[in-house]
């Protein structure tokens, strides 16, 4: 049984959690703060940040963009944040 990981746990000492983890607990999870907290992988992004399912208010919807993610995900480029995007649709 994995143990649940909450928005309060992504602020703790810099805890970094894998992908696998983050999916497990995505609807326990704000993805603003995933993304303020966690160092992502495009396909994360692509599927969880920019997709409006898992928003969680209004100013998800109005603030996290494309270049959102890049600005706050400098590891991933735009052409691999693209790319994400492409395949998941």
């Amino acid at each position: 049984m994995s143990t649940k990981i909450y928005c309060s746990d992504l602020f703790k000492n810099n805890n970094y959690y894998t992908i696998e983890e983050l999916e497990r607990n995505i609807d326990n999870l704000q993805i603003k703060i995933i993304l303020h907290t966690q160092k992502l992988t495009a396909e994360f992004c692509a599927k969880y940040i920019l997709n409006e399912q898992y928003a969680s208010c209004e100013e998800d919807l109005d603030l996290i963009t494309f270049g959102y993610v890049l600005r706050h995900q400098p590891h991933i480029s735009s052409e691999e944040l693209f790319a994400a995007c492409v395949s998941v649709v």
